[in-house]
């Protein structure tokens, strides 16, 4: 699948989500919902690892049908770290690769059920990620998730995902990544930036996924997170916000930290120890019915 047909799927994924709000709107009990946010991030985390170590843009639609959501996801280099299955990264990294490429399309399905007389909310669903330009390196696999939030104090939440499709295939054990987070929200009442976010998460893993992602069948504590964002209000439907966070790898996951592939090149690389943690810096802008 082309990285140019992929962007026609999430342009008229998010144009198809507007139509049927534009009907919703119309009444103020409508099923319907859509939410939709774009980033510029420094660099691309995904639960401690550092899989794009530049600029990217991260793009997504959710369209929402009363406790049921779909969402679509991507991610784009935009600069020239990391090499397609065919396209190399040449001229000093200056062009090539997959600078200006969806490196990642994920499709998310969803079910959120508030327990009423209770603070608890359960969420489950299913996420399959794809991998375009990389489809003979990184095969396209299928995640499912449950989690509980409570609406207390803390927000604090506790996910697992189990990788149900190529972590589990022949003996391999299937891959689980287990999330413990929480956040609060320190108000400052001013009518455009309402405000300072802070959340923060601890991971854990079995084997299955340290097999999977690593090559190495090693579990437990996996990664923790701390972030902080700004959120700015725009207009009822508009929001904008700014971030900076820090992911580091734990434990013996220190030492599989991808490293930047063009201090690899160059032989200038340190050891994959030396890159363990990452702070990650961005600016979001997001629009909500």
């Amino acid at each position: 699948m082309s990285p140019r047909f992929l962007s026609k799927i999430l342009l008229f994924t998010l144009l198809g989500c507007f139509m049927p709000i534009a009907v919703a709107q119309d009444s103020d009990d409508s099923i319907f919902s859509f939410a939709g946010d774009t980033a510029v991030v420094s660099k691309y985390i995904w639960r401690g690892q550092r899989l794009t170590d530049d600029w990217s843009h991260q793009t997504g639609g959710t369209l929402g049908i009363g406790g049921f959501s779909f969402n679509v996801w991507g991610n784009m280099d935009l600069t020239a770290v990391n090499e397609g299955d065919a396209l190399k990264l040449v001229n000093n990294y200056s062009d090539g690769g997959l600078k200006g490429r969806f490196t990642e399309v994920d499709y998310t399905f969803s079910y959120s059920h508030s327990l009423e007389g209770s603070p608890f909310a359960l969420d489950t669903g299913a996420i399959i990620y794809t991998f375009p330009g990389r489809e003979a390196s990184l095969a396209t696999t299928t995640e499912i998730y449950g989690s509980v939030a409570a609406d207390s104090f803390g927000s604090p939440s506790a996910t697992i995902y189990i990788d149900v499709d190529e972590s589990g295939r022949g003996t391999g054990t299937n891959g689980v990544y287990f999330l413990l987070s929480a956040g609060h929200s320190i108000e400052s009442g001013h009518p455009v930036f309402p405000g300072l976010d802070v959340s923060a998460s601890v991971s854990m893993v079995n084997g299955g996924f340290g097999k999977f992602y690593y090559g190495a069948d090693k579990s437990g504590a996996h990664d923790i997170n701390i972030g902080f964002s700004v959120p700015i209000t725009i207009n009822d439907n508009w929001s904008a916000g700014v971030f900076v966070s820090h992911s580091r790898l734990l434990g013996t996951f220190e030492s599989y930290q991808f490293v930047d592939p063009r201090l690899t090149y160059k032989g200038t690389a340190g050891t994959p120890g030396s890159y363990a943690g990452t702070t990650v810096g961005g600016f979001t802008l997001s629009l909500g019915f």
